[in-house]
């Protein structure tokens, strides 16, 4: 009988201290909520009828860093799962069970660039496409987007940056043509599954080609597909939203990759251009450090042994402000930092 009141009484202090932790636990959470905005629908020409979070990491959105100290917050939906995209898409007239898409999210991604002297957001959704028929869903196409606010504050800016990023991500999808794979169909099963890898990076043009086209970039489909649609002899100011001046003409690209000369290839990451490496059939680049992480906790850091031995030497030499070396996913069009936070 003594062991038992003593079990109940060591939970009983367990739960209390649990219970106290919780106003500490919540002021590390930045809230966000979808509820005040909408999307443009007379730029999107289809419906949604089904939401899939596939994402690796679907604890937060990443991470913020709020207040004078820049202390780092996750970022999370107000509302759990995808209720808030759901009620986004139907408070805009864009949700069909009867008639819509399947989307399928492998990235929703949130990080902030912070420095004594510079301040940049960056917001990124990664969403693969499907007709969904007879308990199949029928593959159609991915789109990432990217969207990168700087100035004073930035935090207060990212709900703004999201909604932009998604609505830019569903017109991108738009001004596509549709043509569902036959041979590429998947259960539900199969996409919840976050290592379901649609896109091909061993056959992008990109990897492929002896050749690398000048140019800049508008969106990640003309970097993968070794297709810029902007001249190198463009002038480009790389603030978001990127402008373009040809000829007289300023125009904006939002969604500016970045960009190739003389067969070498620049990414744009927080407003800066950054060179690929490339190594191994994958991208690499010297990005800036003090990128806000996210909930999937410490990246790797590579000790330059093993399979990773050789990697970090050539980014030493690299001129710019910069300590952390990154990953480019394929994949998504995400760039992972595997050096730091």
């Amino acid at each position: 009988m003594n062991c038992r009141r003593q079990t109940r009484g060591i939970a009983l202090l367990a739960i209390l201290f649990f219970v106290t932790l919780l106003p500490a636990y919540a002021q590390k959470l930045y809230v966000m909520s979808l509820d005040d905005y909408l999307l443009n629908a007379d730029a999107i020409t289809f419906s949604v009828a089904e939401i899939i979070d596939a994402r690796k990491d679907n604890k937060s959105l990443g991470v913020v860093q709020t207040g004078l100290n820049n202390r780092p917050r996750f970022v999370v939906f107000e509302k759990p799962g995808m209720t808030e995209i759901e009620d986004l898409l139907k408070n805009s007239g864009l949700y069909s069970a009867e008639r819509g898409l399947a989307i399928r999210f492998t990235v929703l991604k949130i990080s902030e660039y912070t420095t004594l002297f510079a301040e940049t957001g960056k917001a990124e959704v990664s969403i693969d496409f499907f007709v969904p028929y007879e308990n199949h869903y029928y593959y159609i196409t991915s789109v990432f987007t990217s969207a990168e606010p700087d100035g004073i504050g930035v935090t207060y800016k990212q709900t703004e940056n999201f909604v932009t990023t998604l609505e830019d991500a569903l017109i991108i999808f738009s001004n596509q043509k549709h043509e569902a794979k036959p041979d590429m169909a998947f259960t539900k099963e199969d996409l919840l599954d976050p290592y379901l890898v649609l896109r091909e990076p061993l056959s992008m043009p990109i990897m492929t080609d002896k050749r690398i086209k000048d140019g800049y970039y508008a969106s990640y489909e003309e970097f993968i597909n070794n297709q810029p649609s902007i001249s190198i002899h463009c002038l480009i100011d790389s603030s978001y939203p990127a402008t373009v001046t040809c000829g007289g003409d300023v125009t904006e690209a939002p969604n500016l990759y970045g960009y190739a000369r003389g067969n070498k290839v620049y990414i744009l990451y927080h407003e800066e251009f950054h060179e690929l490496m490339k190594r191994n059939n994958t991208f690499y680049f010297n990005g800036p450090s003090r990128i806000s992480g996210s909930s999937e906790g410490v990246a790797q850091a590579y000790s330059g042994s093993g399979s990773s031995g050789g990697l970090i030497a050539p980014f030493i030499g690299s001129r710019r402000r910069v300590s952390d070396l990154f990953m480019l996913d394929m994949s998504t069009g995400t760039a992972r930092n595997i050096t730091g936070f």
